[in-house]
């Protein structure tokens, strides 16, 4: 990963974007950096604890930044969030195989949607046969304390262990799961010894 700064704050990596992909956009209105507003200042970013590699890429919108730095009005709050103030982690894909093998992408509980989008929960980079959204839905049910996974939109077949699958299927530690040319191991953190 390469970060750069523009000239108008925004921290994008070069690495993937000839330009500032936000300067470039046509989506208008002002951003920060999600460090805060000390760092569209000239301060260095301050990098969120609970927040994935690729989070400082991102910025949030100015307004929301003024109000109180990490509203989530208008947005859909995972229940636990909601109970406890943080997201935490449930579980995690480690890529075993993919232009990332060895990296590790946080679980959350509900659905995270798996994508090459910095907007996806699960933000695979490198594999052009990954749909930029919603490819496939990795969730965690927290009432049942299950793990399921299913195909979301994209257009290459999704396999669990190494069988394609169509529907929702319940997914188990240590399962194999291929999306695109990307291969991934589930590791579950909460299960029947532990929950949140």
């Amino acid at each position: 990963m390469e970060m750069k700064k523009c000239s108008n704050g925004h921290y994008y990596d070069a690495s993937i974007h000839a330009e500032c992909p936000y300067c470039n956009s046509n989506a208008g209105g002002s951003t920060l950096p999600l460090g805060g507003f000390e760092a569209s200042l000239g301060g260095s970013p301050t990098m969120p604890l609970t927040g994935a590699a690729s989070d400082s890429g991102k910025t949030m919108a100015l307004s929301q930044s003024i109000n109180n730095g990490s509203s989530d009005e208008g947005r859909t709050v995972a229940l636990i969030k909601e109970d406890k103030g943080i997201d935490p982690v449930v579980g995690w894909f480690v890529c075993t195989d993919g232009k990332e093998k060895g990296r590790d992408y946080r679980i959350h509980a509900d659905n995270n949607h798996i994508g090459r989008s910095d907007r996806m929960d699960i933000c695979i980079r490198g594999d052009e046969t990954i749909s930029r959204e919603n490819h496939a839905v990795v969730s965690y049910d927290m009432v049942d304390n299950i793990f399921y996974f299913r195909p979301g939109e994209g257009r290459a077949i999704v396999r669990l262990n190494d069988k394609a699958i169509f529907e929702t299927t319940e997914l188990k530690a240590y399962d194999r799961v291929t999306i695109g040319k990307t291969r991934f191991t589930f590791v579950p953190f909460c299960g029947e010894n532990f929950q949140w």
